[in-house]
């Protein structure tokens, strides 16, 4: 036993001293080039040592990395470099692909032998290749490569970058607070927008909501014109979303919480979430939340199932029967948006071309974000004009139909199908530290599935949002074997 024991002692050995030569090497090879250019340029020297300084204290740190990211979500402030709009989340991402193979280099984190393809980038690889189709037909051929870059960047980096961290109970206990936090500074936000009015924190911080270009009131969805809180979001409708998303990890450590202190913190940021959903007053914000709620509680008690289906379908009824009844309706879709029915008209109008569009071109599309040029071609006009050049189908689904066509509705069908599967396997095994986050990312998924039918999800920042829950959710098929890491190899304990 203790050969065997000694035998595993020196396999470990030499990835654990191949590291440290790989680590000494980098460190000489950095400092004497800075040494250089400290020399030859003072200021640029210098800049790079505390960049350099920056870089090392990220790498032994990476979870904060990971913070400022979450919390970046939530900031969609851009800019466009070379044609492509960059923000916050953006450059993050970027830093943290750089600091990747670094953080790898540590002894806590996985080997790159051990790690594996993750659960999401398998689902959604019928999409990229039905996006790479679509390009070849596509009606402007950078709008649409830019637009699979972004695919590429939720779907597969964010994902693969998440696996430098070992799933330990102290990596789960960051994920918890970090959720849990982060969320409520934005609804407070949100709350103190309208008690100010308008004058919200991140304002009086410098951070400004993005605007469009112009100035018609009809394009601008801020609290001046709204009056509804809009947080780092400027519309109601974008603070409303990412509330609803982060209140599936909430509602989650209500439900399930892996301590009673954890599930304390998950009830105050509930009433602070709550409220800030309640100032945004999205109708859509709210219709989520009522399915964020109906699929976590079927989650914990898959029996009430058959009696939920009734209560839906007698709803449905109900709503139905009564709205027949109301004589203030006038028997219009328009009529049931209390006064928005320019709204809805719109939306119909915009669903017709999407239709004319797939009758046009319906197995491989136009070039995902190529609607809007589409769209204006066709000289439509709206109840409620623009005033710039932008439009969307207002619809996820039918976003990708008519950019990737039946094919590429079909794989993104096929990645949320597959995506809710293994969720659901896991959820039902219960054998994993990762439960609250799988149940999560089970009302996440729930969650954008409604909000993608009332709105267009991809120019936004909540798919990173929901992928940052369900690779939590999933976080444990991607956990190294037991005593395959390096700090194992070199026989020392997983830290608790």
């Amino acid at each position: 036993m203790q050969a065997v024991e000694l035998e595993r002692h020196r396999a470990g050995l030499a990835p654990a001293a191949a590291q440290g030569t790989a680590t000494l090497l980098i460190a000489v090879v950095l400092g004497f080039g800075i040494a250089l250019l400290t020399v030859a340029w003072p200021m640029i020297g210098l800049a790079l040592s505390f960049a350099l300084g920056g870089a090392v204290v990220l790498v032994r740190r990476p979870q904060w990395v990971w913070f400022c990211f979450t919390a970046s979500l939530a900031i969609p402030v851009q800019k466009t470099v070379a044609g492509i709009p960059v923000n916050a989340s953006d450059a993050l991402l970027v830093l943290w692909c750089v600091l990747w193979p670094l953080i790898l280099l540590r002894q806590d984190t996985p080997s790159l032998r051990t790690l594996t393809v993750p659960t999401i980038v398998k689902a959604i690889s019928p999409f990229l290749l039905a996006v790479a189709l679509s390009q070849s037909v596509s009606m402007s051929a950078m709008v649409s490569a830019k637009q699979g870059l972004r695919i590429i960047e939720w779907f597969v980096v964010l994902p693969v970058l998440v696996l430098v961290f070992r799933p330990t109970r102290r990596y789960w206990q960051f994920a918890s607070v970090m959720l849990l936090v982060i969320p409520c500074f934005f609804a407070v936000d949100g709350l103190v927008e309208v008690a100010l009015n308008g004058q919200s924190l991140t304002h009086m911080m410098g951070i400004d909501v993005p605007l469009p270009e112009g100035s018609l009131e009809q394009i601008r969805h801020t609290f001046d014109i709204s009056g509804r809180a809009g947080s780092t979001f400027g519309g109601a409708q974008g603070l409303a979303m990412y509330l609803v998303m982060s209140m599936s990890v909430v509602l989650a450590h209500v439900l399930r919480p892996p301590s009673p202190g954890m599930r304390l913190l998950a009830l105050v940021s509930t009433v602070v979430c709550t409220a800030g959903l309640a100032a945004t007053q999205s109708r859509g914000g709210l219709l989520g939340a009522a399915v964020l709620v109906l699929v976590l509680t079927l989650a914990m008690r898959p029996q009430w199932t058959r009696i939920a289906v009734a209560l839906v379908v007698a709803v449905a009824f109900a709503l139905t029967l009564a709205l027949a009844l109301v004589p203030q309706w006038d028997g219009t879709v328009a009529g049931l948006v209390p006064g928005r029915p320019e709204a809805v008209l719109d939306r119909l109008i915009i669903w017709g071309v999407v239709l004319d569009v797939v009758q046009a071109h319906p197995l491989l599309g136009v070039g995902l974000g190529n609607f809007r040029d589409e769209f204006f071609a066709r000289g439509v006009q709206l109840h409620v004009e623009l005033g710039y050049s932008s439009v969307h189908a207002h619809n996820t689904f039918l976003e990708i139909l008519a950019g990737t066509g039946l094919i590429g509705l079909a794989a993104y069908l096929f990645f949320l199908g597959m995506v809710g599967r293994h969720l659901a396997r896991l959820w039902k095994a219960k054998d994993s530290a990762s439960q609250v986050f799988t149940l999560a990312a089970l009302g996440a998924l729930g969650a954008y599935v409604v909000f993608a039918m009332v709105d267009m999800l991809l120019l936004q920042n909540m798919h990173m949002l929901l992928v940052t829950v369900l690779t939590l959710g999933l976080s444990h098929q991607q956990a190294p074997a037991p005593g395959i890491s390096i700090a194992t190899l070199a026989g020392r304990k997983e830290t608790a």
